[in-house]
């Protein structure tokens, strides 16, 4: 009987001590990995801030038209051939259409604007005034990027036509480039 006893405590023990071993290891693993993610998070904020210090020259030169909003980010994704995020703000290239991604020239309009803007390009946002009201929660505006008015050149290089449906309430119904296609 006393080794049936010593036995159950001595298992009883044992069950305690991986208990206890287990909770020592995750609470040293969880330390770890909060540890890590502020490392991150601090990484990536740095990373922002001196990309946001170094707009280049070219872009922080571009003129707004207008009163609405006007600002330069960080593109963080190309949605297709006229919708890009900057600074995760989705932004509709106005007075401008591509293909969906599902139709004929839609992956083509996506890679080409990808080709001129990648994510991670520092690229400026001139708002419409005409159309401040936005899209489906998308900003509706002119978006330059390394040096090209992206609206532009969509047209320029067959990927996109101008949305002449919309030329009576946009602000830049008046600019050469869109003159140009039928404004």
């Amino acid at each position: 009987m006393k080794t049936v006893i010593i036995i159950a405590i001595t298992v009883g023990i044992s069950v305690v001590s991986v208990f206890l071993i287990s909770e020592i290891i995750w609470y040293f693993a969880n330390q770890e990995f909060e540890k890590t993610r502020e490392e991150i998070k601090e990484n990536l904020t740095e990373t922002f801030e001196k990309e946001s210090d170094s707009i280049p020259e070219s872009i922080s030169k571009i003129n707004c038209s207008g009163n609405a909003r006007c600002f330069t980010g960080m593109v963080t994704k190309v949605t297709d051939g006229d919708t890009i995020k900057i600074n995760s703000q989705s932004i509709r290239f106005a007075l401008t259409s591509a293909p969906e991604l599902n139709e004929f020239g839609g992956k083509e309009a996506k890679d080409f604007i990808s080709s001129i803007c990648p994510v991670g390009s520092t690229a400026t946002v001139d708002e419409d005034d005409e159309q401040t009201e936005g899209s489906y929660g998308r900003i509706i505006g002119v978006i330059h990027c390394n040096g090209k008015n992206l609206n532009e050149e969509l047209i320029t290089n067959d990927h996109g036509y101008l949305a002449s449906e919309f030329c009576d309430t946009s602000e830049f119904s008046s600019h050469s480039w869109t003159q140009k296609y039928g404004c």
